[in-house]
């Protein structure tokens, strides 16, 4: 049904659709005397603006690498992908402009501050001036790190589930249309794993996300496939 679906959108060009995954694979060669290992096997999927796409899963499920094709990080062994319209095979510089990432393990420099995370790849947005900062406070607000001056604290001084809260917050600034959240509420507690989806829900009205998680209970209710 997805594979006839993505068929028929491809032929429209239509732009409804921020993400369309077109028979996508990822294959690991033999190597070391262990067999190829199929990570994704021929995905077709297309999301609507609003929609979001849970996958659950041990490790080593194809989840990640899934993720990594599409932020430009390994290439698809056949099919590809297109996040606004934008072939991943040849559109990569483009897409990231408007694409937001939270990867499985935070990616936070020590010596900077939450506000300074968050001025910085807002930036890359093209996100400026007064339009900068007020999204950078408002990410703040979202993710809860931005009374009692946390948010000026180095990010080597948060605890786990605070350097979570950023890394969500990070994929989020500047209103990405497309966000990847790899196992985005390890280590949060009861209250902040339900804030985050709050916030997920928020950010979801004019893009699609795609989420994972080792565990279906992990993933909210606001999921339309998985």
């Amino acid at each position: 049904m997805q594979r006839e679906k993505v068929e028929q959108l491809l032929l429209e060009s239509t732009t409804s659709y921020p993400i369309i995954y077109d028979n996508l694979k990822k294959i690991y060669p033999a190597r070391d005397g262990n067999p190829a290992k199929i990570a994704v096997r021929g995905l077709s999927l297309a999301l609507l603006r609003g929609e979001s796409f849970g996958m659950f899963g041990p490790n080593g499920a194809g989840k990640t690498s899934l993720i990594n094709m599409m932020i430009g990080l390994t290439k698809p062994t056949s099919g590809t992908a297109y996040l606004q319209g934008l072939d991943i095979l040849t559109s990569m510089d483009t897409i990231y402009t408007s694409m937001g990432v939270c990867p499985q393990h935070d990616l936070l420099w020590e010596t900077l501050t939450g506000r300074e995370h968050l001025l910085f790849y807002g930036r890359l947005t093209n996100l400026k001036g007064s339009a900068l900062n007020q999204a950078v406070e408002d990410s703040l607000k979202c993710v809860n790190l931005f009374h009692g001056g946390v948010a000026d604290k180095h990010a080597g001084k948060y605890s786990g589930g605070m350097k979570r809260r950023l890394s969500v917050a990070v994929s989020l600034i500047g209103d990405p249309k497309v966000v990847f959240m790899d196992e985005p509420s390890t280590g949060l507690d009861p209250a902040s794993r339900n804030s985050l989806w709050s916030v997920v829900k928020q950010a979801k009205r004019e893009g699609a996300i795609i989420l994972t998680s080792i565990s279906l209970s992990a993933l909210p209710l606001l999921i339309h496939h998985s």
